[in-house]
């Protein structure tokens, strides 16, 4: 196991979150191994109603019904959304911490998966784009960054990673942040 991704994986908890009542929803944390250690990080496509519509996002989505867990969650939603079979290509390594969304209403566990072989990446409509950005691109200072945006008449200002021309910000921030940087330190 890569170095990185050995600190990463010190860092998760490989038993199921316990829920806080809210809805559920997982993001997959892709890390492939190599110098550098690098995520899979996607551009979700511009669609009406999407709240999410074209940020930068983790592959994963909302439970469903026959999910058991939040790994078979971020399973199912990788394989839809960039046609990666995460379990026959790679090994969960466990879950991160899990994230309340701004409105408070759902929960976000980050499942974490270690690519054992090469994959082929093929987004879904719901992708506009993918990139595998290298782990130490978060750690740079040019990287440290904020995103303004508006809501409800007011400009509002949010931490944020700048990767190439990807901005990531919010909940992907958020787990980032707690899943990839916060291994740096271990």
């Amino acid at each position: 196991m890569d170095d990185f991704i050995s600190k990463v994986a010190m860092n998760l908890v490989k038993g199921e979150p316990a829920s806080k009542g809210l809805s559920s929803a997982s993001v997959a944390v892709i890390l492939r191994a190599g110098e550098p250690a690098s995520v899979l990080l996607i551009k979700r496509a511009e669609r009406p109603g999407d709240p999410w519509s074209g940020q930068i996002a983790l592959p994963g989505g909302k439970a469903s019904i026959n999910d058991r867990t939040h790994r078979d969650t971020a399973m199912r939603e990788t394989f839809e959304e960039v046609g990666i079979d995460l379990g026959a290509r790679a090994e969960f390594l466990g879950y991160g911490k899990a994230t309340t969304t701004h409105t408070g209403t759902m929960e976000v566990v980050p499942a974490v998966f270690e690519l054992k072989v090469g994959v082929e990446v093929k987004p879904n409509d719901e992708v506009a784009s993918y990139r595998w950005v290298g782990v130490q691109e978060f750690y740079a200072p040019r990287a440290r960054s904020v995103h303004k945006f508006e809501s409800q008449g007011r400009t509002m200002e949010m931490p944020a990673y700048l990767v190439g021309d990807y901005v990531v910000w919010g909940l992907t921030h958020r787990v980032l942040s707690s899943v990839l940087v916060d291994a740096q330190g271990a």
